[in-house]
């Protein structure tokens, strides 16, 4: 069951670090959004304000209560129409083939299974639809950070509401049939284990 815990300091963490550390990522890669937009892990909804004026209607799944009700808020403060579900990444509640733009933000780390969240994201995402990607990842085989990210997993699963440090998204993207080739890997300057962050947009790769 989400953490109510991890809500109300999670959002006390990123009332500081967003405008800082992650405000050039985050709007940088929304301003891809176009048309119908899902957002998977809507969290307290520090999406809501970089929306451009391509994005045509906004839905978005969260699990966490008190995600929703902070997010909710927002919406109705920044003036953003938002659909907002009760819901995981595994089984979206949404036809085949509903979105042109799905947006995954810090969300992979922390899913159930990760194959199962990706299928569903091609599944609603429309044949010409896209993948906008802004996720932790694990370091490199061989990197320090990379044995620190998985010393760390544990204690940091638990005290980040199931978070999982050390998970090669990457991989998991391309195995799932997007192409990767518009990813890229940045860090931001905090000494965690999620300080590496992969992002961009992805494309489903035509099925043969």
């Amino acid at each position: 069951m989400p953490s109510p815990f991890f809500a109300v300091w999670y959002s006390m963490l990123m009332s500081g670090a967003e405008p800082v550390l992650v405000r050039p990522v985050r709007s940088g890669l929304l301003s891809s959004a176009r048309g119908d937009l899902l957002i998977v892990g809507l969290g307290p909804g520090h999406d809501l304000r970089y929306l451009p004026a391509a994005v045509t209607t906004v839905t978005a799944v969260e699990p966490n209560t008190v995600m929703r009700r902070v997010a909710a808020r927002r919406a109705r403060k920044l003036g953003v129409e938002l659909n907002l579900i009760d819901g995981v990444a595994e089984e979206l509640p949404f036809a085949d083939h509903t979105f042109d733009t799905v947006l995954s933000p810090f969300l992979l780390c922390s899913v159930n299974d990760v194959a199962a969240a990706l299928t569903e994201f091609r599944r609603v995402l429309r044949p010409e639809g896209e993948l906008l990607v802004l996720e932790h990842i694990r370091a490199a085989d061989g990197t320090r950070l990379g044995r620190i990210q998985d010393l760390a997993e544990s204690p940091w699963c638990y005290l980040a509401d199931g978070c999982h440090p050390n998970r090669r998204t990457n991989d998991s993207l391309a195995a799932a049939g997007f192409d990767v080739s518009g990813l890229d890997i940045g860090m931001f300057p905090l000494p965690t284990p999620i300080s590496l962050y992969l992002a961009g947009r992805a494309r489903p790769l035509a099925v043969h």
